[in-house]
């Protein structure tokens, strides 16, 4: 994939110590110029006493699992990086202009995949899917509408958790979901404010057929356009919190039957707003793909489809050396990728007019989750006093207030 566009960045960055702007016009890595090109398979790249037929069949088979059975290869491009990845000035808080423009790619438009070679053997570390608002239809626009605006929404029933995330360097982190609990006796729990949930049931303003209802129809979503990019990697999500009897996002109260939706593939999701950025860091997250996308909105909640001015906030994945030029996408970004593998961080970021902000966010299943329930399906807690966090209790409080 080249990916030189033939006009200049104009987006300024506005921190004077991290970046001016990539310069599109320099691809130069490490000293020396890579260009990300097609995986292909050529005579001379085949090993005296290799298969050829073998070498392509494991091709398909790792696209496959990402990509799954229905993958269409000619609107896919493919970006190599180098085998021993690493991030190449770890000492920075932020990756700097020249360290971007001296080695990392900028990715900004159509879909990429990003993966590593050695040998024969093929690891694929990330796809990232661009999609312009000019021709995006008028449905996934609403689409996209109305998931942003359900989870502001739901800002009225839980916490600010920035505070009790360690990488955070500013703006706004919220989470919905499943986590493991931090109320005593309690194994996992939903996401919850009692108080701001006393205060809705208080007002009556609260209708929980419609909440269950609205987490049902983003998991919905979230599903299909997690599929459209990389169902392999939809489906091993899924599996995985199926394997592990996880509870899923779109479940108000969990119980041990197999009542999952059949678009259940999370146990949570976090979203930020505020000019969000964080160190580089790896979370801890389940050993699986994560779906990441960035929603560029106007701060009352609506898409910026035009006049938005959020300067900065690249996304860098510092152990691939690879960064996704947010600045320069007129539209939504999807990604998938592991990130308890790679360490990446968002990049500082400000509207100049201050109208605008740039929506994230991340579905995930916690790690620290998925042991406490492997212990509870072994019966470690058989014989304790333990109970389940459920929507159903967190209700039935706020009603005895």
């Amino acid at each position: 994939m080249d990916t030189k566009d033939q006009e200049k960045p104009t987006n300024i960055s506005i921190y004077e110590r991290q970046l001016v702007k990539y310069d599109s016009d320099s691809e130069s890595i490490s000293g020396r110029k890579k260009k990300a090109n097609r995986l292909s398979i050529s005579k001379k790249r085949i090993r005296y006493g290799k298969n050829k037929n073998q070498i392509l069949q494991h091709r398909e088979t790792k696209m496959k699992m990402l990509f799954g059975q229905t993958h269409n290869i000619k609107k896919l491009f493919h970006c190599r990086v180098p085998k021993e990845i690493s991030d190449p000035v770890p000492h920075e808080l932020f990756s700097l202009y020249q360290t971007l423009k001296t080695f990392y790619r900028p990715l900004y438009k159509n879909k990429v995949r990003v993966f590593s070679k050695m040998g024969n053997s093929i690891k694929n570390h990330m796809i990232v899917e661009f999609f312009p608002f000019d021709h995006m239809v008028e449905d996934r626009k609403k689409g996209w509408q109305e998931f942003v605006d359900f989870l502001l929404h739901r800002r009225n029933f839980i916490n600010d958790v920035s505070k009790k995330n360690s990488s955070l360097l500013s703006g706004t982190i919220y989470a919905e979901g499943w986590r493991k609990a931090q109320v005593s006796s309690q194994i996992v729990g939903r996401y919850i404010n009692q108080t701001k949930l006393n205060q809705q049931v208080k007002k009556k303003e609260l209708n929980q057929d419609e909440e269950a209802a609205g987490f049902m129809k983003m998991g919905f979503f979230l599903s299909r356009v997690f599929q459209e990019i990389a169902s392999g990697a939809y489906e091993s999500c899924k599996s995985y919190l199926k394997e592990h009897s996880l509870p899923s996002l779109s479940q108000m109260n969990f119980n041990q039957k197999d009542n999952y939706c059949p678009d259940d593939f999370s146990s949570a999701i976090t979203y930020t707003i505020n000019d969000f950025s964080n160190k580089a860091h790896v979370d801890n997250d389940s050993d699986n793909w994560t779906l990441i996308g960035f929603i560029p909105i106007k701060k009352d909640g609506d898409l910026a489809f035009e006049d938005y001015d959020v300067e900065g906030g690249e996304f860098v994945i510092r152990d691939l050396q690879v960064f996704i030029d947010l600045p320069r996408v007129e539209g939504i970004t999807l990604v998938v990728l592991k990130k308890s593998e790679l360490k990446h961080q968002t990049l500082p970021s400000k509207s100049t007019s201050d109208l605008c902000t740039r929506f994230g966010f991340s579905c995930q299943i916690s790690k620290t989750m998925t042991n406490t329930m492997e212990k509870f399906h072994n019966n470690y807690y058989e014989g304790r006093n333990h109970t389940f966090g459920n929507y159903d209790d967190y209700i039935k409080k706020a009603n005895e207030k």
